[in-house]
């Protein structure tokens, strides 16, 4: 499976990108809120609310646009407006809390990224897998997420710490950098992957529609 084209970079570009977004997810949503700007868990999942509710809204106003332009530039932009937002954080993240001016620019960047990113890497991964490889209604990006979601955790506490707190903002700013690099990565691979899915358009429509069988009179 890893030798088909599509396949192997739209898996590689969806656990890279994975990470990222787990980076994020847990960093900025939740370890700053609550540690560095002491906020409650209430007050932090209503500060949430953005970026996720974006996602789904993103995904459905490009569907029809990935069926156009293919999967790629959908993908590359995703990647670039994720780095963006991961970039916004480390050069405005201030210790006193700025909802407006931080963390809410972070969150519409991060929202659309991720609704063009991870919602358009999912039929790349499943449609080149043959059926009988394939669980059935399981897409293979699932399992691909779920470890990369596992990766990124790890490599947050690796750069963190076990423990974080306001003594500790210049460990936020790399675990953001790292996330940026990860995610333009990402996007790099939606450009590589650009002409082999036109590729691969290409050869069916070009490819003979199948000779329906008659009854013998």
């Amino acid at each position: 499976m890893l030798r088909l084209p599509q396949f192997g970079a739209a898996s590689t570009g969806t656990f890279v990108f994975g990470i990222a977004f787990a980076i994020m997810l847990l960093l900025s949503n939740v370890l700053w809120c609550q540690e560095i700007w002491q906020w409650s868990a209430l007050r932090t999942g209503v500060a949430m609310v953005p970026g996720p509710a974006l996602v789904p809204v993103v995904t459905l106003l490009t569907a029809r646009t990935a069926q156009h332009l293919g999967h790629g530039p959908l993908v590359t932009t995703g990647g670039l407006l994720f780095a963006t937002g991961m970039l916004w954080r480390t050069c405005f993240a201030s210790l006193e809390a700025d909802y407006w001016l931080d963390l809410l620019p972070s969150q519409v960047l991060g929202g659309v990224g991720v609704g063009l990113t991870l919602g358009t890497w999912s039929p790349l991964v499943s449609d080149p897998c043959p059926a009988t490889v394939r669980p059935p209604d399981q897409p293979w990006s699932t399992p691909v997420r779920q470890i990369s979601a596992t990766v990124g955790v790890a490599l947050l506490v690796a750069i963190a710490g076990t423990h974080v707190g306001p003594a500790q903002p210049q460990d936020f700013r790399t675990a953001w950098l790292v996330a940026a690099a990860l995610s333009l990565a990402a996007a790099v691979v939606g450009v590589r992957i650009t002409p082999t899915a036109t590729r691969t358009r290409e050869a069916a429509a070009l490819a003979p529609s199948p000779v329906p069988l008659t009854e013998p009179r």
